[in-house]
């Protein structure tokens, strides 16, 4: 259980940063792939934990699928910038596009 509040303690540092870091950082991309590799974990730490019949702290469960829904909150808010981020841009180039064509016609 020591393991998984440490890694608890990663992820909600990680997602902070990544809600505070714009996505234009390179900063973000590894931060990205080190909330990827963390999730991996936990979710093989909290596997162990629910198989345990010796687990009965039934709090201590209830505490880590709230940390769950939180995680799952702030990752999908990320997420969300990230791919607006991506549409913009792909906007921007279909625009780009399109006025490179006007002006080959031209």
């Amino acid at each position: 259980m020591k393991q998984l509040d440490e890694l608890n303690v990663l992820l909600s540092e990680i997602l902070n940063k990544l809600t505070q870091l714009p996505a234009e950082e390179s900063q973000s991309d590894e931060l990205v792939s080190n909330l990827q590799v963390l999730v991996g974990e936990r979710q093989i730490l909290l596997n162990v934990l629910v198989a345990d019949a010796n687990m009965t702290d039934v709090d201590y469960l209830q505490h880590q699928l709230e940390l769950t829904q939180e995680y799952t909150g702030k990752a999908s808010v990320v997420m969300a910038d990230r791919q607006a981020l991506l549409h913009a841009g792909n906007k921007n180039k279909r625009q780009i596009s399109v006025y490179e064509t006007i002006d080959l016609n031209r």
